[in-house]
């Protein structure tokens, strides 16, 4: 809906809570280092995929809303649309890059 996306925060390899990192632009998992950027595009780690998003639907009132019972997942990509890591991670390397 007119370029707004609904990211579940949620790492996809194990569940993990995934926090922005401001420094590097960027979703990056504390717990085995999957990183995604700044639209939820998998770049590196375990995670077997991009995160997972909601479907977003606009109203007739013009409002937004995020349908948290719909999930969209979406396969990791080769090309991504956002370059990644803008800047340090906030991790480090925990887990492997590809």
């Amino acid at each position: 809906v007119g370029g707004v996306m609904a990211l579940w925060q949620r790492c996809v390899h194990l569940g993990c809570r995934v926090p922005w990192c401001q420094p590097s632009q960027g979703f990056e998992c504390p717990c085995h280092g999957s990183k995604y950027n700044s639209i939820g595009e998998y770049y590196a780690g375990p995670a077997p995929r991009n995160l997972d998003r909601f479907v977003v639907e606009e109203t007739s009132a013009g409002e937004l809303v995020i349908k948290t019972g719909s999930i969209i997942q979406t396969p990791r990509s080769l090309q991504r649309s956002v370059s990644y890591p803008q800047g340090p991670s906030c991790i480090g390397a925990i887990g492997g890059g590809e």
